[in-house]
């Protein structure tokens, strides 16, 4: 009711708006209200789930990108139900990352939990370090656990299908016509993101061979 009343109040503001000669600002104001509120998910910031700085220098990414790769995480391996568990995993994957790997950050774009959030990874201007030669074409998201032989949670699946996916056309960061692909079609080292999530996602909109 918070936000129907606010959209409302702004809606009002209209006849100032032309008054005042800012009828533009009002509106644009308003549209990105209903971006990050109607269209997109509850994305956790990096603030929240506790990580640590970006070694070095950010790579920034040339917008809107053409793909999206899926991943699970494999490690953890069960599925995170609460935001205290995610947080948890998304630190213990950072510090991976960059301690046993020499990566900057945490790899992906973002990671999806099963506790009805997104977490920020790299988030949505920066190059992640999760698709080996495709990094700067698309985002990397992955889901926590291992979908070998079991899938993620319908609920979890529609947070990327779904709301993440419009969440990113419909702010110009990734182009409407953009390619779905597999982590496993792009390398030839690896299963991800397991057998079960990879037949799940040859059927979702955009998918490519």
């Amino acid at each position: 009711m918070e936000i129907l009343a606010l959209v409302w109040k702004l809606e009002r503001t209209e006849w100032i708006a032309f008054d005042t000669g800012i009828s533009h600002s009002v509106k644009e104001g308003l549209k990105e209200f209903v971006h990050k509120y109607w269209e997109c998910p509850q994305i956790i910031p990096r603030c929240q789930w506790g990580a640590k700085p970006h070694n070095g220098t950010p790579l920034p990414l040339s917008l809107p990108l053409d793909h999206l790769f899926v991943h699970h995480t494999y490690t953890p391996s069960a599925p995170c139900l609460t935001f205290s568990d995610c947080a948890r995993d998304m630190r213990a994957m950072q510090r991976f990352h960059q301690d046993e790997r020499g990566w900057r950050d945490i790899g992906y774009s973002f990671v999806v939990g099963s506790d009805g959030y997104v977490y920020e990874g790299a988030g949505w201007n920066t190059v992640g370090t999760h698709t080996r030669g495709q990094n700067s074409i698309g985002y990397g998201v992955s889901f926590i656990g291992n979908y070998t032989a079991l899938l993620p949670s319908r609920h979890s699946m529609d947070l990327l299908r779904h709301q993440l996916v419009q969440c990113a056309v419909g702010g110009g960061r990734l182009v409407s016509n953009f390619t779905l692909k597999g982590h496993r079609q792009m390398v030839n080292y690896t299963t991800c993101p397991g057998d079960a999530l990879f037949s799940e996602i040859t059927k979702w909109d955009n998918f490519r061979q």
